[in-house]
């Protein structure tokens, strides 16, 4: 997949530019289905156990399982009603169209990983920048930071690092903080980038250009770091998503492809 960089200011200058040409000529735009990633996590990853989870809409009373919980993967043992792969939450502030898929990967050395894929719908709000997101969900984030991750065969894969917390009150009744780590990129049609402003530079630029409308995705992984401090989360992830991405490809031959 095809990775560029852009600034900011050049990308918005794009992004003007484009909105130019639209608005001067008339566009006949056609709505791809494809997604530019494999809409599936994987059972296994190496020592990497995952097990997807599923939700109740019932917003007196929201659950989540383990799809190894249930006898049926859709439905709910306790009220037999349809369970689904996202947040009855995720599903009112998004596009009905919009698809998720979520799995929790543990491993023999008290590891886990929670990974995530969101793609988009035929609405361009399906998906954005994580960050509004995990705020509305308490978290604080206290920094960003971009890291590569070595692939095989090919330049390195970009993502974006937040570094999270969140103050909770424990079984004892004593505050304690969570800190967590939140990396994501988006993928499209042949591409990838963690800007979310480069990723709708792309957008605007296909349906311009070239009058096809890409679904995107974002790709997420996150998890618990050790502490304030630590910085050894940084490995688990590039280690994490080496094994992960070969799973992604749609012409992956671990998928049965190539």
């Amino acid at each position: 997949m095809e990775i560029r960089s852009f600034s900011p200011h050049l990308i918005l200058i794009g992004l003007m530019a484009l909105t130019a040409l639209a608005l001067a000529f008339t566009v006949d735009v056609t709505l791809s289905d494809q997604a530019g990633v494999r809409m599936e996590l994987p059972a296994q990853i190496d020592e990497w156990a995952g097990d997807e989870l599923r939700y109740t809409h019932d917003r007196d009373n929201p659950k989540q399982y383990r799809v190894s919980e249930l006898e049926l993967p859709d439905i709910d043992p306790e009220t037999g009603e349809k369970l689904y792969t996202m947040s009855y939450a995720e599903y009112e502030a998004l596009p009905h169209d919009t698809e998720f898929r979520k799995s929790i990967y543990t491993n023999n050395v008290d590891g886990r990983v929670f990974v995530s894929i969101v793609l988009s719908g035929r609405e361009r709000d399906s998906i954005h920048r994580p960050q509004r997101c995990l705020v509305g969900q308490g978290l604080a984030i206290v920094d960003t930071e971009r890291i590569e991750i070595p692939l095989a065969g090919r330049e390195p894969l970009k993502a974006d690092v937040l570094k999270t917390e969140r103050r909770y009150r424990n079984e004892a009744g004593e505050m304690e903080t969570y800190y967590g780590y939140y990396a994501y990129w988006f993928v499209g049609q042949n591409r990838e980038t963690p800007s979310h402003y480069e990723r709708m530079f792309w957008l605007a630029w296909d349906r311009v250009v070239h009058s096809v409308a890409h679904r995107w995705a974002y790709i997420a992984v996150s998890g618990r770091r050790d502490g304030e401090e630590s910085e050894e989360y940084k490995q688990e992830i590039i280690d994490f998503v080496k094994k992960l991405y070969p799973h992604l490809l749609l012409d992956s031959p671990q998928n049965g492809h190539g």
